[in-house]
């Protein structure tokens, strides 16, 4: 039965590769109306650090290409524009990415920025490599504690990401806890829930490198 399954996701990953160009599900203009996410993850860790510190590094744009890059399937990071949006109601409750700006001095803050993901499918055979290029927005509250991660990208992969920031150990250390909501097309499902998963926890885990 394993063997069929394996087969299975297999034969599901390389029709997937030959359709990632294929516009099979979300298009910029179209989020967050038609966003049903169709994977996601939750994790959480500690970080023995008072949340004025951790929130600074990853909750603003200050340690934004740091943490992105501890991701073993990120590279070419780069910021682009800064600017701020009027949110309304909770910062996690929103779609923010898409929205135009607030006027000079209002709303939240919110940083533009790109890089790639390479997703490998067989190890040591880069032809079976799934490249996605992603831009998105990082946008924080900081009276709240809380920072809302959102991109989109060229093989049609959305992704929303909530991270919340608490005290804990009397205030001497911070729990960071995420959660991912994304959509991807249908053929790919398998292996986005299985990467997005795994790369999740593992970049998680090496947070606390940040601070040593």
């Amino acid at each position: 039965m394993k063997f069929a399954a394996t087969l299975s996701l297999l034969s599901t990953l390389l029709v997937s590769v030959n359709c990632r160009a294929i516009d099979l599900s979300l298009r910029q203009d179209a989020y967050p109306a038609n966003f049903k996410p169709n994977f996601g993850d939750e994790y959480s860790v500690t970080i023995q650090k008072p949340i004025s510190e951790v929130f600074q590094v990853l909750g603003t744009n200050e340690g934004l290409e740091k943490h992105i890059l501890l991701s073993s399937i990120a590279s070419d990071f780069q910021s682009l524009n800064k600017d701020s949006v009027t949110v309304q109601g909770n910062l996690e409750d929103n779609f923010v990415r898409t929205q135009p700006a607030a006027a000079e001095g209002e709303g939240l803050p919110r940083q533009g920025f790109k890089y790639k993901e390479t997703i490998k499918i067989i190890p040591g055979l880069s032809f079976t490599d799934i490249p996605v290029n992603l831009q998105g927005t990082f946008t924080w509250d900081e009276a709240r504690k809380i920072s809302l991660y959102e991109t989109s990208s060229d093989s049609s992969i959305t992704v929303k990401k909530v991270r919340r920031f608490e005290e804990v150990d009397g205030g001497a250390a911070t729990k960071v806890s995420e959660k991912i909501d994304g959509q991807c097309p249908f053929l790919e499902q398998p292996l986005v829930q299985l990467t997005a998963a795994k790369a999740h926890k593992e970049q998680m885990d090496l947070y606390h490198t940040l601070f040593e």
